[in-house]
């Protein structure tokens, strides 16, 4: 979510979305009186609706389970890329998240500033995975110069991401 989206938000919306990030099956009750500690009055009723127009404007657009280790994957992949400077430079970006996202294994797709343009962090889901490569060689006419890394984002939430990256 963008600086502006959040700045938005009333206190109440944002105290909703930090309580549903640490656990997205908070019960509203449970919400309304974790609210009531920070000094706002509101029925769990309230809290029900907010939520339902937060996924309605796309703010909360789902939600998902956090595995532990127990699924075996805890390998995550980190490409920066340099891009040939053009004319059709956002043409290329835009390609490169489109294919990107098809991925069942991506994590994040990121515009960069400064040296590299773009970051793509995706999980290695086994010794043979090289969607890393994949995607290196599917824009291999568009790089001046990429790095591959592993990285270790364990605990890393949507929230604190944006933290991460700076």
């Amino acid at each position: 979510m963008s600086e502006d989206a959040w700045s938005n938000l009333d206190k109440v919306d944002q105290k909703i979305i930090e309580i549903l990030n640490n656990n997205a099956r908070t019960p509203s009750k449970e919400i309304a009186s974790e609210l009531e500690k920070s000094g706002h009055d509101v029925s769990d009723r309230t809290i029900r609706k907010r939520i339902e127009r937060l996924e309605k404007s796309g703010i909360i657009k789902g939600y998902k389970a956090v595995l532990t280790d127990v699924s075996g994957i805890n390998k995550y992949q980190s490409v920066m890329m340099k891009l040939k400077p053009s004319k059709s430079l956002e043409t290329v970006r835009d390609s490169i998240i489109e294919f990107v996202k098809k991925l069942n294994n991506y994590v994040l797709v990121a515009n960069m500033e400064g040296e590299w343009n773009m970051q793509v962090i995706v999980q290695i889901e086994s010794e043979k995975d090289n969607t890393s490569e994949k995607i290196v060689e599917k824009f291999s006419e568009e790089l001046i110069d990429y790095r591959i890394n592993e990285i270790d984002i364990r605990e890393v939430n949507i929230l604190n991401m944006s933290l991460l990256l700076l």
